[in-house]
């Protein structure tokens, strides 16, 4: 998951996250400044986001793909979906 959810929560099935041993961490990396320049890198089209949407409910699915090489773009989850 990258970045944060608007309301500051997620919801995660709690079982199923102990018993398969799922982690969840989190990570603040950049400052204000560093995030400025790459928005204005990207408004000056020098990049290029390559990513694919999925529900979160695809979360293992999408682990086991990143882990076998499978994956070839950023995926980002849909917190909103409920699929």
């Amino acid at each position: 998951m990258v970045a944060l959810p608007a309301h500051g929560t997620i919801q995660v099935p709690i079982f199923d996250t102990v018993l398969n041993g799922t982690s969840v961490i989190g990570s603040i990396v950049g400052t204000r400044q560093d995030l400025a320049e790459v928005f204005q890198l990207h408004a000056a089209d020098r990049t290029k986001v390559i990513q694919e949407t999925r529900p979160l409910t695809a979360v293992n699915e999408s682990i086991d793909e990143v882990l076998r090489g499978h994956v070839k773009a950023r995926i980002v989850f849909d917190l909103g979906t409920g699929d």
